[in-house]
C-alpha cells in the first residue's frame, strides 16, 4: 500500500493476540486435550445436578440409560447401566467439546464468548429430553426440564469458558 504521495505506508507487526483475532486458532493436539478437559470439567459440574436432585427426591429411573446404552449393540456389547453411563460420560468428554469447538465460533452471543457454551449445551438438552425423558406426573416433567437444562447450562457454561480462558474460542473462516 501506499501513502497520499506514493510513499510506501509503514506496516505494523500484529501482537499475537490480533493474530488470534484475525486468523483463529489452529486446532492443535493441545488444543483438542484442552477441550476435552472442558468437557470433563462441564461433566464433573453438571452431574451432581443432573443426577443429584432427581435421587434426592427418589425420582432417578436407570431404564432411560440402559436403553440409551443400545449403541453399544452396534459393536456387539449388551446394554447396561454401566454402559449407558459410560457412553454419556465419554460423548461428554469428547464428542460434544469436540463438536462445540468446531461450531463454536458461529453460535451467539458475541460477548461474553464463553456464553456461547450456554447456547450450545441448550440446542443439544433437546435431544437429551427425548432420550431420557422420565414420564411420570406433571410435577416430575417440570423438575426434569428445569434441572436438565440448567445442568446442561452448567456444563456448556464451563466447557466455553474453560476455552475461553485457556485458548480462546477459536474464530473460522468459511
Amino acid at each position: 500500500m501506499s501513502g497520499e504521495r506514493g510513499e510506501p505506508t509503514p506496516t505494523r507487526q500484529l501482537t499475537a493476540e490480533e493474530q488470534l483475532d484475525e486468523y483463529g486458532i489452529p486446532i492443535t493436539l493441545r488444543v483438542v486435550a484442552v477441550t476435552m478437559g472442558g468437557g470433563l470439567l462441564g461433566m464433573v459440574l453438571m452431574l451432581p445436578l443432573l443426577v443429584g436432585v432427581p435421587l434426592a427426591l427418589d425420582l432417578f429411573r436407570t431404564e432411560p440409560i440402559v436403553e440409551f446404552s443400545n449403541f453399544g449393540l452396534f459393536i456387539g456389547i449388551e446394554p447396561s447401566i454401566a454402559l449407558g453411563i459410560a457412553l454419556f460420560i465419554v460423548g461428554g468428554t469428547t464428542v460434544l467439546p469436540l463438536v462445540f469447538l468446531v461450531l463454536g465460533a458461529f453460535l451467539p452471543p458475541e460477548e461474553p464468548r464463553y456464553v456461547r457454551g450456554a447456547t450450545y449445551a441448550t440446542i443439544f438438552w433437546g435431544g437429551f429430553l427425548f432420550a431420557f425423558w422420565p414420564g411420570g406426573s406433571l410435577l416430575t416433567l417440570a423438575l426434569f426440564v428445569v434441572v436438565s437444562l440448567v445442568s446442561h447450562w452448567v456444563y456448556g457454561v464451563t466447557l466455553g469458558y474453560v476455552l475461553h480462558r485457556t485458548i480462546g474460542i477459536p474464530q473460522h473462516d468459511v
